[in-house]
Order: C-alpha cells, then sequence, then structure tokens
C-alpha cells in the first residue's frame, strides 16, 4: 500500500510531492529524487510510474518508455483535433459528389455519425 500527498501551493508540504509506503505493518518515506531545483519524482509499485512534480505540475511517466502519460487536457486537445480533421475529410469526400451513405460506409460511421460531423450543411 501506498499513500502519496501533493500540496500544490507548497503551504503545508516541503517537498510539495511526498509518499510513503508500508513496509513491514509501518509506513517508510518513498525516497525523492531531484533532477532540479523545481522537478522531483518518486515511484509508485503500485502503479508501476514514476510521480513527476515539474514547475508545480504533477505528471505520471512510464519508466519502461519514458513517455508521459497525457494530462485530461491533452486528451481533449487531441480528441478534438482528431474531430476536426475527420469533420474536414468527410465534407471534402460529401463535395466531391459522395452521398451520405457512401461516406458513412467508406469511413465506417453511421450516416447519423456522419451528419453530426457536418451538420445540417450537407
Amino acid at each position: 500500500m501506498e499513500y502519496f500527498q501533493y500540496d500544490l501551493s507548497g503551504d503545508y508540504l516541503n517537498p510539495i510531492l511526498q509518499g510513503v509506503r508500508l513496509i513491514n505493518n509501518q509506513y517508510e518515506p518513498i525516497a525523492a529524487n531531484n533532477i532540479a531545483f523545481d522537478t522531483l519524482w518518486l515511484f509508485s509499485e503500485v502503479l508501476g510510474l514514476e510521480l513527476h512534480l515539474i514547475s508545480g505540475e504533477l505528471r505520471f511517466r512510464v519508466p519502461e518508455t519514458g513517455e508521459f502519460l497525457k494530462t485530461h487536457k491533452e486528451e481533449n486537445l487531441g480528441r478534438l483535433a482528431a474531430e476536426s480533421t475527420l469533420r474536414s475529410l468527410v465534407t471534402q469526400l460529401l463535395n466531391s459528389g459522395m452521398s451520405l451513405e457512401q461516406v458513412a460506409q467508406m469511413m465506417n460511421l453511421s450516416t447519423v455519425e456522419v451528419r453530426r460531423l457536418v451538420g445540417e450543411n450537407f
């Protein structure tokens, strides 16, 4: 069992990211790895992830790949960008003379999804 504390304001904890792990029925501090003045990380055995504090922002990193998990904001932006690209492609296909049904079949979408992407324009 592990327990992590993160104090974004820094009013209560120093360092502002800390963790403990249950070992032999006692909570032991998890060693922090300082990278720079405003960057440190802790390893969670339970999650198998590194908890990184980078300039006050808490991020999760996969040690095997070195990749950071996307934040909720990054996920939403990626989804919006993909939908915008799909909308543009569907519009181009419809403007080229393909029917709504043809575009839906080609894109493996329902006609309802195609209508939602392009609105009432087609």
